[in-house]
């Protein structure tokens, strides 16, 4: 299984419109941070592969072409916010009504994963699809399917999505445990964005379901506690319990710059023993960027 991590910024992206600042104007690549989302793949037999999206932010039609999506058999959505949704007209490429071709997707849609409550937005920002219009370029084909009330992990082909309650503020939003099985050892990937809370259950949820947690991408906005989002010292708490072999930050502002953040969080290790061994022993804590490939 490849996570390909899209985009690493958070709702502005970096750099900011009209910010005149060191990071904004860097001319490192990995200063430059589009909006949070992840492309996960996994071999399913020798011609066919497994190609799921989480999220799809303003910014994806960019994001599939930098990453070379072909094909889409899922897409998970963590919330609604706009930097997270607002591109979901773009996957209509991959599932689509009638178009000015006129052609059809067949099947019954692209199937769209999230909670009853990022679902009840997206009927409400997309009427458009759910509804009897013109022809025109098409629009995206997609079916529905709540996760509120599942009990176990749901199957994409051969990845295993297990979704993970958090808090983003007030609102609830959905982590994602992505697992499948190499030489009979089950190997997980976290992904935890847009969080500033995750409780005893959902750890404890991730830590029971992971086998081996290869790694962990976690909510890490800035030095800085903000109300919503996990600061980096809450993104390094978090990472010591969850103790996976590589973490990395995401949904990160333009308040430092990639090389800001490894100092703060190399300088912060001596405070978190777990993680301290893992690096030790070759793991890492860093902050991600645009086009990291996890493995």
């Amino acid at each position: 299984m490849k996570m390909i991590l899209m985009g690493t910024g958070t709702s502005h992206g970096v750099p900011v419109i009209a910010c005149d600042c060191a990071v904004c104007t860097s001319t490192d690549s990995k200063n430059k941070r589009l909006r949070s989302s992840a492309y996960v793949t996994n071999k399913v037999n020798e011609n066919d592969y497994v190609s799921i999206v989480i999220d799809v932010g303003p910014e994806f039609r960019i994001q599939a072409l930098r990453s070379k999506i072909k094909k889409l058999d899922a897409i998970l959505l963590t919330h609604a916010h706009a930097d997270h949704l607002h591109g979901l007209d773009d996957i209509r490429v991959f599932s689509h009504t009638v178009s000015a071709s006129g052609n059809e997707t067949a099947g019954n849609g692209l199937p769209v994963y999230a909670s009853s409550e990022t679902l009840d937005v997206v009927k409400l920002h997309f009427d458009y699809i759910f509804k009897q219009t013109q022809k025109g370029g098409g629009k995206p084909k997609i079916i529905l399917n709540d996760i509120d009330n599942l009990q176990k992990p749901f199957e994409i082909e051969n990845i295993s999505v297990l979704p993970i309650p958090m808090k983003h503020g007030e609102l609830d939003t959905t982590g994602y445990l992505l697992s499948c099985f190499e030489n009979g050892q089950k190997h997980s990937i976290a992904y935890l964005t847009d969080c500033n809370f995750i409780s005893d259950e959902s750890i404890s949820l991730i830590q029971k379901n992971c086998g081996v947690l290869d790694h962990l991408v976690i909510d890490a906005l800035r030095i800085k506690t903000h109300s919503t989002h996990c600061s980096f010292h809450d993104a390094l708490c978090y990472a010591e319990r969850l103790g996976a072999f590589h973490t990395w930050f995401t949904h990160m502002t333009h308040d430092s710059s990639h090389d800001d953040i490894q100092k703060y969080i190399n300088d912060s290790l001596s405070e978190f023993p777990k993680l301290s061994k893992i690096v030790e022993l070759g793991g890492n804590v860093s902050p991600g960027y645009d086009g990291l490939e996890l493995n």
